[in-house]
């Protein structure tokens, strides 16, 4: 008995002698027959090598179907790498991302597309793509999805109570082969039974199937016949719609015949190629730049209507509004600027600037012989909200104003001063400050420190010096 050679046959028949054995305490029908057959095969290329039926007392049949294998047939139970769903799979996920890329990128336009970098754009993709594709295959190689076997996957094409594969003790050389392994961990994730039976012929169960359905009802049942039976029927054209209907290929025997199918991933891909096409023509239809032919341009031009209208003879130029300002109590009152030579009065309503500052049209008021120009309010009314001075104080006489200014240019800092009747209801002076008018808080704040550290100012000297929000007073 030890040297018996163990075949297929002999592990089907110990099998299904162990099933008896097994489930014979299972509640059932006690005047019902037992069933139990081996050799069995179904629609769609199913082969059940042993099969034990009986009723419950719900009225619902109990079936357990099983795999024997030899080490003859050990190709049903060694998995085999899934490279063709794996490269499908990788296809798809690359797919989604670069639609995702391509995305980001019209939400943020980091690489404008026009009709002279599309080559571009599908070389960068390409690029994004293939790395993705790289990383997927390097990553999920070993994952159980890729490690096709062919026991496992039968199984996962029908419905039975409980399934099992059952192995002759010589199928694997030892119990930590690297193939042994990585069937029970599938047969755990599955639910699927294992047992393994000796040259004297006494199973060993190494992993007992799931009481519960894990595929939660998505497996369908299929009626098993013995494989004479089924041939004959099939002999008879009554199966030649079988396979349009289930997907079945007859002639395919091979253990491959299980593998999943790629339809979801093809859809996926083509899902994803519609996207970019349309992210495209979105990006297209306002690009930065567009190259076009110069006869094709020259020819447009020619058929334009403007060509058939004369020049104007006189122009508009561009001008914002001028909204009016709050009347104050400083409206009608002036304020001096001297010089040694002469004296010109310019409104009260001003800023005092440097020398070198230009501005246009009627906003400009120039004294004579003076040092400085002195713009009125209303060159302040196009602020977009609050604007910030470094304020280096509050000064009512003009001289002192002036002095300040130019104490502080001195220095190599920019200062100025605007007339506090601008940003404030009924009040005379001046806010002498220094540097710029800057849009936040933070961007003086951090000038005033570059002051003092590039050792123009002291601490000292900054010490009264503040930061000060100004909005000019619009009616």
């Amino acid at each position: 008995m030890e040297d018996q050679q163990l075949t297929e046959n002999i592990i089907k028949k110990v099998t299904l002698r162990f099933f008896r054995h097994y489930y014979k305490f299972r509640l059932r029908y006690e005047d019902q027959p037992v069933v139990a057959k081996y050799d069995l095969e179904g629609v769609g290329g199913i082969v059940a090598d042993g099969y034990y039926s009986f009723k419950k007392p719900d009225g619902k049949t109990f079936a357990a179907t099983f795999e024997a294998t030899s080490k003859a047939s050990i190709d049903e139970v060694i998995f085999k790498p899934d490279h063709r769903i794996l490269t499908w799979d990788g296809l798809a996920i690359s797919g989604m991302a670069m639609v995702l890329l391509a995305f980001f990128n019209y939400q943020n336009r980091f690489h404008a597309l026009d009709n002279t970098k599309f080559g571009e754009r599908l070389g960068l993709l390409a690029v994004a793509g293939v790395l993705v594709f790289g990383l997927f295959y390097l990553i999920a190689q070993n994952f159980r999805r890729y490690r096709y076997i062919y026991a496992v996957e039968q199984f996962k094409k029908y419905y039975a109570d409980e399934q099992w594969v059952a192995l002759g003790t010589d199928v694997f050389e030892g119990k930590n082969e690297r193939y042994l392994r990585e069937l029970k961990s599938q047969c755990v994730f599955n639910g699927i039974g294992l047992l393994t039976v000796d040259k004297n012929l006494d199973p060993k169960i190494l992993i007992t199937p799931s009481r519960h359905d894990i595929f939660l009802g998505k497996r369908q049942k299929v009626d098993f016949m013995s494989q004479q039976k089924f041939k004959e029927i099939a002999q008879k054209g009554q199966l030649d719609l079988l396979p349009n209907l289930f997907g079945w290929e007859k002639k395919d025997k091979s253990v491959l015949r299980h593998r999943k199918s790629a339809q979801a991933q093809v859809a996926v891909i083509a899902g994803s190629l519609a996207l970019l096409a349309v992210i495209f023509t979105k990006e297209l239809e306002n690009p930065d730049f567009r190259l076009v032919d110069k006869e094709d341009f020259t020819e447009n031009i020619a058929k334009s209507k403007s060509n058939t209208l004369s020049e104007p003879t006189t122009y508009l130029p561009d001008s914002s509004s001028m909204p009016k300002r709050k009347k104050s109590k400083t409206d009608e009152s002036f304020w001096t600027l001297r010089s040694p030579k002469e004296t010109t009065q310019v409104p009260a309503e001003s800023v005092l600037a440097d020398n070198n500052t230009r501005s246009v049209g009627t906003d400009e008021f120039t004294a004579k012989g003076g040092s400085e120009i002195v713009y009125d309010c209303s060159r302040f009314y196009n602020f977009d909200g609050k604007k910030y001075i470094v304020e280096v104080g509050e000064l009512t006489d003009y001289k002192i104003a002036t002095t300040t200014v130019q104490s502080i240019r001195g220095k190599g800092i920019f200062a100025a001063a605007l007339l506090k009747s601008c940003f404030t209801e009924d009040k005379k002076g001046f806010l002498v400050y220094a540097g710029e008018i800057y849009n936040t808080a933070a961007e003086a704040s951090k000038e005033m420190d570059g002051w003092v550290a590039a050792n123009k100012l002291t601490k000292t000297e900054v010490r009264n010096w503040k930061i000060r929000a100004i909005e000019p007073i619009l009616k």
